[in-house]
């Protein structure tokens, strides 16, 4: 197409690219990154400078004052954009470096001196008129018009030097594409100077922003499911939260498709849910559904009303639980599946995965395969998150006398002597003032990979304790526990050894718990820090034994000295005579082996009375001693000297120690 002597058809061609890339943008909901906003400007402005440089061409035969002032009122806008294409490409490619995303001065100087360049030249040649002329009584344009494509080429140089500086820092594909893309670029620009009758030039922009568009931020549909990815999941729920829209979530796992090596199966899976989708699209058009992994799916409801939620959800279980059916046996996946309904503000993306994992993992213990998020796991889930920030940062800090790990222990009773000479370390956790349970972060700690931090400082905080009273009080040992995880570290004795010799006590004033779930590929490390244990004089105790599967044969090969009976078996054995001979005859074999027996949660005289009679040495439960802060161990042990009773003393530490 032809207009006062200029050929705009590339131009054209290049508008209609630039308004689908935006439009595009605009409905793919694109992975929101800091890129983002500088690709989906560069964009708007793309389409807004093609125009106005296509409304230069139109407007330079003007013959009226009015359409002199509106030529150069476009003129002056088309400038004026053009700056900002190349401030945001340059911006760009600077910000894909992270090094360079964290300290901005560099980009802000190099911004504001071309800038400020730019402005003065478009400035002196606008007020001047200088590129304009007129030829044949015609006005034409000067090759000073096109003193922003001098500027262009100065901003590839600027790009290139800004891409050389941080190249360690910035994406190797995008290093590629610029090596590619820059030679192509200048010599489109030269021949724009050359050649201005035939117009290009947003071939230099348009094509750039497509590309970072496509590689960086673009979401793609699946073609057989129709879904997009987690990125457009995220993007929605960030968009759904700015507009302050109300939606209810439908998490579907196939746990069976997350260690599925079958590409055959895992394409027939998707074939069938692309079924069910599409039938769900029917029912509900507002309904997204999005493609989190291989084995989960991730539905957006929008919330017009309760009812009409609730009716989907009720479809979609019922497809589910359909489509179930009509797999084969043999192959059938299995679902789980959990809503979260539009009553619990979920604040962002990472929020709302988490607590989709934690009703996952609800939905496992109770053994169902729906199950609908309340309230009350809302704040359960976003205590257990804070609760794991806090283990991490204790991690992360690696403070041996953290105050936030609390020491507690519980006294042991001694049968045969009739006192208490030994006790078991328990620990607690203050989040915020709030004393949490072992129950609730041993857990944590272990799915965040924290738990031997804390074994560390639990055993730090015992051999202080230790040493503070051991001169003064006669007592056997303190005992640890220690996760079986922990073992695999064929070094952990070396570890835990170098922390009581630091507080200088007998490594014999130390036992460790062990629970009984081992395995027989984990006998060989176990063994090795077992036996390295026991020779620095550190014995181990076997805990919970009857919870797990370990034979005999394994716990006598073992280097057990005490073996720990878990209350399960005492309860169950006050109704079960059978059971109760079983336990008899246990305790005397072990005992036969030189073992010591001990048994656990004895809660009353009834309880009490029973573990004496089978044969237990040693008693631990709430009958004889609850636990009590480590501080409060001194009153349970017998005192050397009975002189020293009714006396203050100072420790080693110099520190008033109460009454003896």
């Amino acid at each position: 197409m032809i207009i006062n002597g200029f050929n705009i058809a590339a131009e054209r061609v290049n508008l209609l690219i630039a308004l689908t890339m935006l439009y595009m943008t605009v409905a793919t909901k694109p992975r929101r990154t800091t890129g983002l906003s500088v690709v989906f400007y560069g964009q708007v402005l793309s389409v807004i400078n093609i125009i106005l440089h296509m409304a230069c061409i139109w407007f330079i035969d003007f013959s009226t004052a009015t359409g002199g002032f509106i030529f150069r009122i476009t003129v002056l806008l088309f400038y004026a954009t053009y700056l900002g294409i190349l401030v945001l490409l340059f911006t760009y490619i600077h910000l894909l470096s992270l090094k360079q995303r964290e300290n901005l001065d560099t980009l802000n100087l190099a911004v504001i001196a071309f800038s400020a360049v730019y402005i003065i030249v478009v400035l002196c040649i606008f007020l001047t008129d200088s590129y304009i002329t007129v030829v044949d009584d015609q006005y034409r344009f000067t090759s000073l018009f096109y003193i922003n494509i001098a500027f262009a080429l100065a901003d590839v140089v600027l790009v290139i030097c800004s891409a050389v500086a941080n190249r360690k820092g910035i994406p190797r594909v995008l290093i590629k594409l610029l090596y590619m893309f820059v030679p192509f670029e200048t010599i489109v620009l030269i021949i724009q100077l050359i050649q201005p009758q035939f117009v290009i030039l947003s071939v230099t922009y348009v094509v750039p922003f497509m590309l970072c568009y496509i590689i960086f931020h673009s979401n793609i549909y699946d073609e057989i499911t129709g879904c997009q990815n987690k990125q457009a999941f995220e993007s929605h729920i960030a968009l759904s939260k700015k507009a302050k829209a109300k939606n209810s979530y439908v998490y579907i796992m196939f746990p069976r498709f997350r260690n599925a090596d079958s590409v055959e199966l895992l394409e027939t899976a998707k074939k069938r849910i692309s079924t069910k989708i599409r039938m769900l699209e029917q029912i509900n058009s507002d309904a997204r559904v999005y493609e989190m992994n291989v084995y989960t799916y991730a539905i957006i409801l929008p919330e017009e009303s309760d009812e009409d939620v609730n009716k989907t959800i009720v479809t979609i279980k019922k497809m589910l639980d359909e489509a179930m059916e009509e797999w084969e046996y043999s192959n059938r996946p299995e679902y789980k599946m959990v809503v979260i309904g539009g009553q619990i503000r979920i604040e962002d993306a990472m929020q709302l995965d988490v607590f989709s994992n934690f009703l996952f993992e609800k939905s496992k213990v109770d053994y169902v395969n729906y199950y609908e998020g309340t309230a009350e796991d809302f704040e359960i889930c976003i205590e257990q998150k804070e609760i794991e920030h806090i283990i991490i940062d204790i991690r992360n800090k690696g403070n041996l006398n953290d105050p936030r790990v609390i020491a507690y222990v519980q006294p042991i009773y001694d049968v045969i002597h009739d006192k208490y000479s030994n006790a078991e370390a328990l620990m607690r956790l203050d989040v915020n003032g709030k004393v949490i349970s072992p129950d609730i972060f041993i857990p944590l700690a272990e799915r965040v990979g924290c738990i031997h931090t804390l074994t560390r400082i639990i055993l730090n905080k015992v051999c202080y304790a230790i040493y503070e009273m051991q001169d003064y009080y006669n007592f056997e040992a303190v005992s640890v526990n220690v996760s079986l995880t922990e073992f695999m570290d064929y070094c952990l004795h070396d570890e835990l050894i170098e922390i009581i010799k630091r507080n200088g006590i007998p490594c014999s004033k130390i036992r460790l718990e062990m629970t009984e779930t081992m395995t027989s590929d984990e006998i060989e490390a176990i063994n090795h820090n077992m036996e390295e244990f026991n020779n620095a004089g550190v014995h181990f105790y076997l805990d919970d034994f009857g919870t797990g599967y370990s034979n005999l044969e394994r716990i006598v090969s073992l280097p057990f000295k005490t073996i720990k009976f878990d209350k399960s078996l005492l309860y169950k054995s006050m109704d079960d005579p059978i059971l109760l001979q079983l336990i008899q005859n246990m305790v005397d074999v072990f005992k036969s082996h030189g073992l010591i027996v001990l048994v656990e949660g004895v809660e009353n005289q009834t309880q009490a009375k029973l573990s004496k009679k089978i044969g237990f040495e040693y008693i631990q439960g709430y009958n004889y001693a609850a636990p009590v802060p480590i501080a409060k161990l001194p009153e349970f042990f017998e005192a050397k000297r009975n002189e020293m009773k009714g006396c203050f003393y100072q420790n080693k530490r110099g520190k008033v120690m109460d009454r003896v």
